[in-house]
């Protein structure tokens, strides 16, 4: 017995599913590949700690054509994740290749549909970066370039990794910049600033902060290091990368797979799945057929009345009565009908008049192949006067 279903009955339901995945420096599942600038040539292959050859050059080539063409504001044709804004100063751009970088590269059986954004995190001899969820590889650390700072007028002049332009005051001219205690205490916008520093570079200006600077804009917060490139499963190591991944690193990070929940709602009305399948226990009456012969002379046998299906049903009661209601109108005394339904289920303890127990639902498609099972948990009386839904839920 089959029906077909309603669309308005067919729910489909698409949802994201994400699975952990973590790799370290002696994972042999993935690669990590030196890529730096040069001409490239049949000769310059180069091995990996993984025995994969690869040429360094043809590397960097493919990386700058796809990723840092310089077409990474272009939303029509840029290739990645990126920030709607667009960042001038080298230090803080989204985008950055010069010379060299190193490459992470994830089979795509550990991502499946992507690298789940903001999920990654590289932890690299002792120090951790972060995915910002736009493509981007950063540290906690905040960074500034001191321009100079001028004792006499108490004044400190700066710029950010964004460019950024600041002309500060420090608090007091004397004791505001200690070198010893890794502080400079300011006053911006009439504000009062203490910036502690972690690392300090006299001659190149350069100041590495681990604690958030307040009066930063939030673009300006962290230090990129490189890339996620989370569809082809990419990491891109592109500034200070002969000090990156030399070893003892780890990655964490979560792969992406969409994943469809379909819905069917079953209904079975108050006069369908309601009769015995078994042809012994059905007789038909009335039913007529015709011979049909074609053009080519070939005989067939059509159906011209289906008639009416009837069940059989007399029982023996335990007490040795027997119970015979038997369908005995116009069409003989051998047969039962729905109406004696009541006065049967009364008697019959197997409750097997006429109604049978609905224990398994297939679906089909529409070429009446079986596509799935639902077993229910426990068998279900198909009512001649109940209507009787069903729900079947199942994930592909």
């Amino acid at each position: 017995m089959l029906k077909r279903i309603p669309k308005s009955d067919i729910s489909i339901r698409p949802f994201k599913a994400y699975k952990e995945w973590s790799f370290s420096s002696g994972s042999t599942q993935i690669d990590v590949l030196d890529a730096v600038d040069g001409v490239y040539t049949d000769v310059d292959t180069f091995t990996n700690g993984n025995n994969l050859q690869f040429s360094q050059y043809s590397l960097y080539g493919q990386l700058r054509a796809q990723f840092y063409n310089g077409e990474e504001d272009n939303v029509f044709i840029r290739t990645g994740d990126k920030r709607n804004s667009y960042i001038t100063g080298s230090k803080g751009r989204d985008r950055f290749l010069n010379g060299s970088a190193k490459v992470i590269s994830i089979p795509n059986v550990y991502i499946g549909e992507g690298i789940k954004k903001g999920s990654l995190t590289l932890i690299d001899d002792g120090t951790n970066y972060f995915d910002d969820g736009y493509g981007n590889l950063l540290n906690d650390s905040d960074g500034l370039v001191l321009n100079y700072i001028n004792i006499e007028t108490a004044e400190i002049d700066f710029t950010d990794f964004n460019d950024n332009n600041y002309l500060a005051n420090l608090s007091s001219s004397v004791g505001s910049f200690d070198v010893e205690l890794s502080l400079i205490n300011i006053i911006y916008n009439g504000q009062p600033y203490t910036i502690t520093f972690d690392t300090i570079d006299l001659e190149s200006g350069i100041l590495i902060s681990n604690t958030p600077l307040d009066f930063l804009p939030d673009d300006a917060h962290g230090i990129k290091i490189g890339n996620v490139f989370y569809n082809q499963g990419l990491i891109v190591i592109t500034r200070e990368v002969a000090t990156k991944l030399s070893n003892n690193w780890s990655i964490d990070f979560k792969s992406t797979k969409t994943i469809y929940e379909h819905e069917y709602l079953l209904i079975a009305e108050q006069d369908e799945f309601n009769v015995s399948t078994n042809p012994t226990s059905v007789v038909t009456k009335g039913r007529k057929t015709q011979t049909h012969i074609d053009d080519y002379g070939r005989v067939t046998n059509v159906v011209s009345n289906p008639g009416v299906s009837y069940i059989r049903k007399k029982t023996e009661l335990p007490t040795g009565e027997i119970l015979d209601y038997r369908y005995s109108g116009s069409i003989g005394t051998t047969l039962a009908g729905f109406e004696h339904y009541e006065m049967s289920s009364s008697v019959d303890t197997t409750g097997s008049f006429l109604t049978p127990f609905i224990t398994t639902i297939g679906l089909y498609d529409d070429n009446c192949d079986l596509v799935a099972v639902a077993k229910l948990p426990q068998p279900i009386k198909s009512e001649h006067d109940l209507t009787v839904n069903f729900i079947v839920r199942f994930d592909t």
